[in-house]
């Protein structure tokens, strides 16, 4: 994370950590909630980078360039655990082995050691419970580092024994803007509108799947009422055990009907919009779920169609 960036964007966030870093008062857990697109995990690693720095400035942060933060950056630290919340669900056996693994010794500074869970809203039920038991006896040294876009799906007993650090909504203006440098108009105001950061825009603008679901997203959102629309996209756009059926690939079909929808691409009454949009908003979240993604997508299909044609 861009320290200046942080300071810029996000000053609160900034100031609150800085003082803490500074007082050396982080709290042992740290919660980091914020909407999509928030820079959550980039600041979650500018955290952790600076507890264990050498070299931090005067405001408490990391120098982000001494070979400790840069082993924290390549998830090469032994004492820092950072669990991916992006593709799947974190689950009680992912807590556990946390729990497991930082029994042992640290070998590191200070005696400093550091875990993320990224996601942690869409963690199993489960995982919480397991989580907050090892919260709640705090081992001298070790630091939690959660995020998460909705705090109200993190349990209230968790939020309690962490210290609430919230972030801002990103300006889609300005995120706009600088999607202009790399595609068209329309894609960087959905990306933009749809709280994508700079490196999930980045990576999606760089897979050819992403133009080609552009453009059967719009062609759907046109015909979604009709039966051979519905085998056309279930035979030749997101076919069973093909590369196009993947969760992030389906979100981005997602996004795309719901932006055309909400663009008023698809002239149909405020009430069919508002439906349509909590079919597809809802869905946004199920799919974070273990489901069974052709079942799930027929689901989705059927009920914009029943929507439309109602």
């Amino acid at each position: 994370m861009d320290k200046e960036q942080l300071k810029k964007e996000q000053p609160v966030v900034y100031r609150t950590l800085s003082n803490a870093l500074k007082q050396d008062r982080l709290a042992h857990a740290v919660l980091l909630t914020g909407p999509k697109g928030a820079p959550k995990t980039k600041t979650a690693l500018l955290l952790a980078q600076s507890l264990v720095c050498e070299h931090t400035d005067e405001d408490g942060f990391a120098c982000q360039v001494c070979s400790a933060c840069q082993r924290i950056q390549k998830e090469e630290a032994i004492d820092f655990r950072w669990i991916h919340g992006d593709q799947a669900r974190i689950k009680k056996k992912e807590i556990l082995e946390l729990q497991e693994f930082f029994e042992s010794t640290s070998v590191e500074r200070a005696n400093r050691r550091i875990y993320f869970l990224e996601q942690f809203d869409h963690a199993t039920p489960d995982a919480a419970n397991s989580l907050l038991k090892f919260l709640e006896e705090p081992a001298p040294g070790i630091f939690a580092i959660l995020s998460a876009d909705e705090k109200s799906n993190v349990l209230p007993t968790i939020q309690s024994r962490c210290q609430w650090i919230p972030f801002r909504p990103a300006s889609s203006k300005r995120l706009e803007t600088q999607f202009l440098e790399w595609t068209d108009p329309e894609s960087a105001s959905m990306l933009a509108h749809h709280g994508y950061t700079i490196e999930k825009a980045q990576a999606a603008l760089a897979d050819d799947d992403f133009e080609f679901i552009h453009h059967e997203a719009k062609d759907y959102v046109m015909h979604c009422e009709q039966m051979p629309k519905i085998l056309y996209m279930q035979r030749n756009v997101f076919v069973p055990k093909g590369n196009r059926m993947t969760k992030e690939k389906i979100l981005w079909f997602l996004d795309w009907v719901l932006f055309y929808f909400q663009k008023g691409e698809r002239k149909i009454s405020l009430q069919k919009q508002v439906a349509i949009r909590e079919i597809l908003i809802e869905s946004a979240d199920q799919i974070q779920r273990p489901v069974e993604l052709a079942l799930f997508l027929d689901k989705i299909y059927n009920q914009i169609r029943k929507v439309v044609i109602s």
